[in-house]
């Protein structure tokens, strides 16, 4: 599998995610302002890239990106959560890419245009080919 490049990766993940079924949360490849959960936000996470030196040079280079679970609501409570976050890691050990899940955020509140929904950041760190001009 060749590796992806930079700006490849948030369009592989939304193929990769993408709703199946009706009761699938839509995917948002970009920042967006408004919402209305159930949703998955793909964000570049902090770190966004990294790179390490093995035997003195310099290994591939890896970038990190979270999928930001948001669940319908609070209540009722953690299940639909965890439904979600099960089909994300399920979708991503099926794709043949080696996504490596790095991070997950314990869950919790945060509030979308003053409507309560319970959220999770999943972090996925996957080789990346950065080029120049």
């Amino acid at each position: 599998m060749p590796t992806l490049a930079l700006g490849q990766v948030r369009d592989r993940v939304g193929v990769i995610l993408a709703p199946v079924v009706e009761t699938d949360p839509p995917v948002y490849p970009e920042l967006v302002d408004a919402i209305v959960p159930p949703a998955l936000i793909l964000e570049w996470a902090d770190p966004w890239l990294a790179q390490q030196m093995i035997a003195g040079k310099l290994a591939p280079m890896y970038a990190m990106l979270n999928v930001f679970c948001l669940a319908p609501r609070v209540e009722p409570s953690y299940a639909a959560l965890e439904v979600i976050v099960a089909r994300v890691l399920a979708l991503f050990q099926a794709d043949p890419y080696p996504w490596n899940l790095t991070g997950a955020q314990s869950p919790r509140r945060f509030d979308i245009a003053a409507v309560p929904t319970l959220g999770s950041r999943l972090t996925f760190q996957i080789p990346v080919y950065v080029g120049g001009t």
